[in-house]
């Protein structure tokens, strides 16, 4: 028992999502100044505002280096007073624990050779974060400080960064990047006259600045061509959206149409005529096709079907002889295989020899997967006799414009047309199901359907002729409509569906118990970084 207990804790524990015990926290600001050196070198120094809901051991700062860099000399501190850390890879972690606090940690750490000189310029071209950060940063703002005070040759960012130098002021260059969402680039690019820069070593003896002031405006002439298209396709969308609406439309207005003018037909075709209605199906296919599904209680109604065609004998109120196997559908014979072969063994069924086999357990997955087997022949059944149509031409339609949906969900969501997008993921799969889905009943399906549903529950057939009566009363039988009591069958003692009313209470109850019994048993035994910013390198930022 307590090797179960403890099976059962482990697998609790494996299947709690991880964000159960995460440490729930944001950081409303972040810092970072980045103090460049004659040398090359980068001092950086960085303070990160952290708000924790709950216990917290500290915070995490991941810094992968960017090519030919190093990071070394980093520390943390609160107040002046010096934090613990521990390095894991490219992953610092802090130590600073508490609970339902508002803390601020400053970073500082050099980084080596972080600016690259070249025959005109250097330039500091860094990633503080890379799209391997997990956490969203509510209101960054990066500062780039020159050795001294001098001109800027050129300052810009990429991603997340573009767009966002706020002030430069004899040098220094502030990004205010506002709020940064997790998984984002953003690197930052500032160049400067390589003369301020003697005693860095020389990256590559070739002018930059051409290259520096080129990319800025490629890129400025990539965002410009984005925001064209997106205004473009904004223009587009309403006519999409509108003409997939109207294709929507016009396909339930031809679905109701249709039925409309299926239903005038059956209407001029029926009449009361007191009998049964002819369905050319076995009554188990019958019961499947109005009900959509076989209960229990069709398994009595077929059982009782068979006894009326004489393929079984009746011995007495609680037993059943077998008299012959030719049948006319290949679920009949299934379903004499289930009781006589499987259940009883013998070519006797008796209401008891169920109660026997439902009680071992054994026993159970075989009665689902013969019932099982039941309805999927049944299900042949109805499928071989084409109720519905195929309604090619309009499912075509559907199919078609499902994918114009699919194809405009990718470019309204590469635009940025989010609320569109949202629109045409509604369309789509309107028409996927549509066309997937849509079977319309043909005049055969909808006569029996029309015929047949209200039947479930009226007592219309009573005043029919009595050998009329029995199918109908079967008929609700299986459809679980007709409450099975002796006292109702007494007081109609003259008629002879009275003795099949007598033997479905018989078994009702034994055939529902095996079928819950039965279905209950079988049921029960079935942050780190990839470094993707400028050369490699980025990071990110978190809590433990």
């Amino acid at each position: 028992m307590k090797k179960v207990l403890s099976v059962c804790v482990l697998l609790l524990i494996l299947f709690i999502p991880t964000h159960v015990w995460a440490v729930e926290f944001s950081i409303e600001s972040t810092d970072i100044e980045a103090q460049l050196r004659q040398d090359g070198q980068v001092d950086v120094t960085e303070s990160h505002t952290y708000e924790f809901e709950g216990d917290f051991n500290g915070i995490t700062r991941t810094l992968i280096p960017k090519e030919n860099t190093t990071i070394h000399n980093f520390q943390a501190s609160e107040d002046g007073e010096k934090l613990k850390v521990k390095k894991e890879g490219n992953l610092y972690k802090v130590y600073r624990g508490g609970s339902d606090e508002t803390v601020t940690v400053n970073i500082k750490y050099t980084v080596s050779q972080g600016v690259e000189r070249f025959e005109d310029v250097a330039q500091f071209y860094y990633p503080f974060f890379d799209d391997s950060n997990e956490t969203t940063y509510e209101n960054m703002r990066i500062t780039v400080v020159p050795p001294k005070p001098t001109d800027v040759k050129a300052a810009y960012g990429y991603d997340e960064a573009y767009e966002t130098v706020e002030t430069i002021d004899k040098g220094t260059v502030v990004f205010n990047l506002g709020e940064v969402p997790s998984e984002e680039n953003g690197d930052i690019r500032v160049a400067y006259d390589a003369s301020l820069f003697s005693e860095a070593p020389l990256t590559a003896e070739k002018p930059m600045l051409d290259n520096i002031l080129l990319e800025k405006e490629k890129m400025d002439a990539e965002v410009a061509a984005k925001i064209e298209a997106r205004e473009q396709w904004g223009g587009v969308a309403p006519v999409i959206v509108g003409g997939l609406l109207l294709i929507a439309v016009g396909l339930i207005v031809q679905a109701i149409r249709k039925k409309r003018m299926t239903g005038i037909e059956i209407k001029r075709q029926l009449s009361g005529n007191g009998r049964f209605p002819d369905t050319e199906m076995s009554l188990p296919a019958t019961l499947l096709f109005t009900g959509g599904n076989l209960k229990a209680s069709a398994i009595i109604a077929s059982l009782l079907e068979l006894v009326r065609k004489g393929n079984i004998k009746k011995v007495s109120d609680e037993e059943f002889e077998l008299v012959s196997r030719e049948t006319d559908f290949r679920h009949e014979t299934r379903l004499m295989e289930w009781l006589f072969d499987e259940i009883a063994d013998d070519t006797t069924f008796h209401v008891d020899d169920l109660d026997s086999y439902v009680k071992e357990k054994k026993n159970h997955e075989k009665f689902q997967g013969s019932f099982s087997a039941w309805k999927e022949a049944v299900r042949r059944e109805v499928k071989q006799n084409n109720l519905t149509e195929k309604a090619g031409k309009i499912r075509w339609i559907s199919g078609l414009s499902a994918l114009l949906s699919f194809t405009s969900i990718f470019l309204f969501a590469y635009h940025s047309l989010f609320l569109w997008m949202f629109a045409v993921v509604l369309l789509f799969l309107f028409f996927l199901i549509f066309a997937v889905a849509y079977r319309p009943l043909n005049e055969k399906g909808r006569r029996i359907m029309e015929t047949l549903t209200p039947l479930k529950l009226s007592d219309e057939w009573k005043s029919w002729d009595e050998d009329e009566q029995v199918p109908a009363f079967l008929y609700q039988i299986g459809a679980g409509k007709r409450k099975m009591s002796a006292s109702f069958a007494t007081s109609s003692q003259s008629n002879e569906w009275m003795i099949y009313l007598l033997l479905a209470e018989t078994f009702q109850s034994g055939f529902e118990k095996a079928d819950h019994q039965t279905a209950v048993s079988a049921a029960g035994t079935a942050g780190g970084g990839g470094g993707s910013g400028a050369g490699g390198g980025g990071g990110g930022s978190g809590a433990f």
